[in-house]
């Protein structure tokens, strides 16, 4: 006599859908509600950072009729956002009123950050370098505190002079080693601080410097590690 029963095939039919569906619903109750990966940004996109150093409080960011930025304080940069390369219309909003815009030509794979310095004149547009060396960070100094005078970045030792003749603006970037360091922004060619600033970068960062106007003819140096917001293909 056999020690293995014989079945027929309709149970075995029986018997391996059955193995089926509870594989079907345990992979059901594992997938995770939401996605594992953001999608990748479209592969013509640019990347645009905006920043309103006036004396609006505080101002939505709408392109193209979308808000992209809810609340953006003033002397603060957003962060990149992505953008299909061509024309955008960029408008920085307060209490339902446009106070500045701009038509952007947003070319393919560009990252580009605008600076309102004034409602009444057109925005400073930099071009920002950006490094595929993750061995190091990249510092960016954007000058738009003296219209008069250059100015001179050093670190706060004045033994190293990171960037000279720097005049209204211009962005000065590099490629830097990734270090702790504390800098400071003087007129070209002297050693009194007029605006000091720390960082600490980390291999593979961007950061930037904004060297804004103050109040009694100072200079405020503000700092940001770059970053581009999230996107969600939506």
């Amino acid at each position: 006599m056999s020690l293995h029963s014989k079945r027929s095939p309709s149970a075995c039919t029986r018997r391996v859908a059955a193995v089926w569906v509870s594989l079907f619903l345990v992979s059901a109750q594992a997938q995770p509600t939401g996605l594992l990966y953001d999608p990748e940004p479209p592969v013509d996109s640019g990347y645009v950072r905006v920043m309103m150093a006036t004396d609006t409080p505080k101002v939505s960011v709408v392109v193209d009729n979308k808000v992209r930025v809810s609340s953006l304080e003033k002397n603060q940069v957003s962060d990149y956002m992505v953008m299909g390369a061509g024309m955008h219309q960029i408008a920085m909003v307060a209490a339902k009123k446009t106070v500045a815009s701009v038509p952007l030509d947003v070319a393919r794979g560009s990252a580009v950050t605008v600076v309102f310095t004034s409602p009444d004149v057109a925005p400073q547009i930099f071009v920002d370098k950006t490094s595929n060396n993750k061995l190091k960070a990249m510092l960016s100094v954007y000058q738009l505190a003296s219209k008069n005078e250059t100015l001179d970045i050093l670190t706060s030792d004045g033994t190293t002079k990171v960037f000279s003749s720097l005049a209204y603006g211009k962005l000065g970037a590099l490629q830097v080693n990734p270090i702790s360091v504390a800098l400071i922004a003087t007129m070209s060619g002297a050693k009194t601080p007029l605006a000091s600033t720390s960082l600490t970068m980390t291999q593979g960062g961007a950061y930037s410097v904004f060297l804004l106007p103050a109040k009694n003819d100072k200079i405020a140096a503000i700092q940001v590690q770059n970053k581009i917001e999230r996107y969600t293909g939506k």
